[in-house]
């Protein structure tokens, strides 16, 4: 696949995701969608989302429930296309969230989600042993290490969001680090990566995200990557193995 597939497979995937036409992420204003449940959606939470946004870096698309579609349609009719980036600005992040503490709501999550560019150039350095796991293997062996939730769902689902996918580094029969694929939708798998204090700061999580990324392609479907602003390693991870930013995107949970 080539990175403009990708991003039209991307722009499909939210399109499921928040209600809309792939199209409305490419436009030339700003959406709101009621928020509903959509076949083939990105299964990370078992509800339609109160309120999420997100952008592929030109117009800005929500999808919201019916309490918030008057807020946001007023505030993102402020902005033109050359100025949604500002939708995800600190100011106006807090005007979201004082309307969205009305219901009890927050803003829980400000991504930055990442996609592949191909073919994936970075080759791990093999200071590591590095093997890779399946879906039963993981359920197996990998779920009696505990501690790498970045990595792991630890979910025994058979169906749905599940780990699919998994990489671990041993170092002298110890495991320095873990990356894992969730199957997020059945196109879509997100990749995170556990690596131990210990042994951080030798390249190793970028040698297990270069892996799995190429293992989750061969079994076709397209690795993404998320992380947020603050996470500069994360960050740098994820461009050294051939990841670009793609799409923000911030979503609203309960407070507390």
């Amino acid at each position: 696949m080539i990175v403009n597939e990708i991003i039209k497979s991307a722009a499909e995937q939210l399109a499921r995701d928040y209600a809309c036409e792939p199209g409305d992420f490419f436009a030339q204003r700003n959406r709101v969608s009621k928020a509903r449940l959509i076949p083939g959606r990105r299964e990370l939470r078992g509800e339609a989302d109160f309120f999420k946004i997100a952008t592929f870096g030109g117009v800005a698309v929500a999808s919201v429930s019916a309490e918030m579609v008057h807020f946001t349609k007023a505030l993102l009719a402020k902005y033109d296309v050359k100025e949604s980036a500002e939708l995800f600005s600190a100011a106006q992040l807090y005007l979201i969230n004082k309307e969205l503490s009305k219901w009890g709501k927050t803003i829980g999550a400000n991504s930055i989600f990442y996609l592949p560019k191909t073919p994936c150039l970075y080759q791990p350095k093999g200071d590591f042993n590095i093997r890779v796991y399946n879906e039963a293997e993981i359920k197996a062996v990998l779920y009696k290490y505990k501690g790498f939730n970045h990595a792991l769902l630890y979910s025994n689902k058979a169906q749905g969001r599940r780990d699919v996918s998994a990489v671990c580094a041993f170092e002298g029969g110890k495991l320095a680090g873990m990356a894992g694929a969730s199957s997020d939708s059945a196109e879509f798998w997100q990749i995170g990566i556990d690596v131990k204090p210990e042994y951080r700061g030798r390249g190793l999580a970028a040698d297990l995200v270069s892996v799995l990324t190429r293992e989750v392609f061969m079994r076709g479907a397209i690795p993404y990557y998320g992380t947020w602003g603050g996470n500069i390693a994360s960050q740098k991870v994820a461009l050294k193995c051939g990841y670009y930013p793609a799409w923000s995107e911030a979503v609203a949970f309960n407070e507390g």
